[in-house]
């Protein structure tokens, strides 16, 4: 076998020739031989040939063989020239096979095995095997699950908890939606609703809801149009003296709620006041600024923090990432949960270091420094219209005249400050990603940012009135 096999173009008609110089000698003749001709540019396939392939072509004892000619066949079909239309087919639908596969979402499943015996256990001896024998089931006083000669499996649970006369699952669902409206549910203890928990301030409320919300399908935006355009929902949350002495903690509802934002709305809330809120919806985990070695507990392996760019850092707060025991510190500040358990309702707080993040996490000044620019880049150019076109944007309503004398009196102060001290308001509006405006002065910026930051921190801003 010729190891460089000859390469040549040939035009038109041509004869080609092939000498062979024979060197053995007058006694070794060579008796016959094989020339083989391609128009293939793969000309060199032999140098990948698979060894097992050229093992069962060299020994004859094993090229007959069933294996051998099953892997011979196989190569072939790989290399020919005559299959490549098919072979394109079969790898462009092994490609759709593919993406179709991974767009499956999968779920987790359980295997029908023989049941474990259940006993009830006398006295709790779980050495005792003398007790009744019990199959499951659901309490006596609840409604029945269905009827089945056979033992009841996970599927007849899952039907039972939706079934209409069932009133358990809808109760509680209610319950929990109640309580993002209002502040607190109707029953107080959202995540047990069972005899530990405290009754309904409003039963007959709470099962009207219920049933209304089985009768229309167990449609969510329902119960929410229906929650929202009520009466109850629509009142003001100014209470009265003679309301706050009958009712100190609005279990009756004579008023709206009045409660601290969650962690993940306050940054959202400050993220859509400077207008950097990024709403688009679904995609990935992404990662806002976070202190440098907060991480550096966490082994096996090390992890390091690499804020996101772009517009993935102003993403809403539901697609920040968690890193289980170690959320990120914003988020832990305003009492998120950690999520090493489920929590059906999170407590409220109010603590220093709360006003401490609204004031220095690297967001927060971003936004700061984002609304402070727009409020220069608006048409308006008194001191006293630019503060309450800010308040109007952040709070709705208009500037107190106490709070201008305050605030004015920060921006003059900001203002010398920054003035004698350039560099330091350089620095100030530097943090972030978002661009700084080149037409606007740096000293200009950072006197301004005194007043948003000034305007995040309220307790009013971070309060659902």
């Amino acid at each position: 076998m010729i190891e460089n096999p000859a390469q040549f173009t040939a035009e038109g008609e041509s004869e080609l020739v092939v000498e062979i110089a024979q060197n053995h000698g007058t006694s070794h003749t060579l008796g016959k031989f094989r020339l083989s001709v391609t128009s293939s540019d793969h000309l060199n396939d032999k140098l990948s040939f698979p060894e097992a392939s050229i093992v069962a072509l060299l020994k004859s004892e094993e090229r007959n063989s069933a294996e051998s000619q099953k892997k011979l066949m196989a190569y072939f079909r790989e290399q020919s020239p005559l299959l490549k239309i098919e072979r394109d087919s079969l790898n462009q639908l092994r490609k759709e096979l593919t993406r179709l596969e991974a767009s499956i979402l999968t779920t987790l499943a359980t295997k029908a095995t023989n049941p474990r015996e259940m006993r009830v256990l006398p006295r709790g001896d779980w050495m005792n095997d003398n007790g009744e024998i019990v199959s499951p089931s659901v309490p006596d006083f609840l409604a029945p699950a269905v009827e089945k000669s056979e033992r009841l499996n996970r599927l007849d649970l899952a039907n039972w908890l939706v079934d209409p006369q069932n009133p358990l699952v809808a109760r509680t669902f209610v319950n929990r939606i109640w309580m993002l409206f209002f502040g607190q549910g109707l029953s107080p203890n959202v995540d047990d609703l069972g005899a530990q928990g405290q009754s309904p301030s409003h039963p007959e409320l709470l099962d009207w809801l219920a049933q209304e919300f089985i009768e229309s399908g167990w449609d969510v935006k329902h119960l929410v149009k229906l929650i929202v355009t009520s009466q109850t929902y629509r009142q003001q949350s100014q209470a009265t003296p003679e309301l706050r002495k009958q009712d100190p903690f609005n279990r009756l509802y004579a008023r709206q709620s009045r409660w601290r934002l969650d962690a993940e709305m306050i940054r959202d809330n400050a993220l859509a006041i400077s207008g950097l809120l990024d709403l688009d919806v679904g995609g990935s985990s992404v990662k806002p600024y976070q202190p440098v070695g907060y991480w550096a507990q966490l082994n096996f392996p090390k992890r390091t923090y690499q804020a996101s760019a772009g517009e993935g850092q102003y993403r809403r707060g539901v697609y920040t990432h968690w890193q289980r025991t170690f959320l990120h510190p914003s988020l832990l500040a305003f009492d998120a949960p950690a999520r090493e358990e489920c929590t059906a309702r999170r407590e409220r707080s109010n603590t220093p270091i709360q006003a401490l993040v609204l004031l220095n996490d690297p967001t927060y000044v971003e936004a700061a420094r984002v609304f402070a620019q727009k409020i220069l880049q608006t048409e308006i150019t008194g001191e006293i219209e630019r503060l309450d076109w800010a308040w109007n944007r952040a709070l709705a309503r208009s500037i107190s005249d106490e709070e201008q004398s305050i605030v004015l009196s920060q921006l003059h102060e900001s203002k010398t400050y920054y003035e004698q001290h350039p560099d330091a308001a350089a620095q100030v509006v530097q943090v972030g990603l978002a661009p700084v405006p080149t037409g606007v002065s740096p000293v200009e910026i950072a006197t301004w940012m005194t007043a948003t930051r000034i305007l995040l921190n309220l307790q009013e801003t971070i309060t659902r009135y």
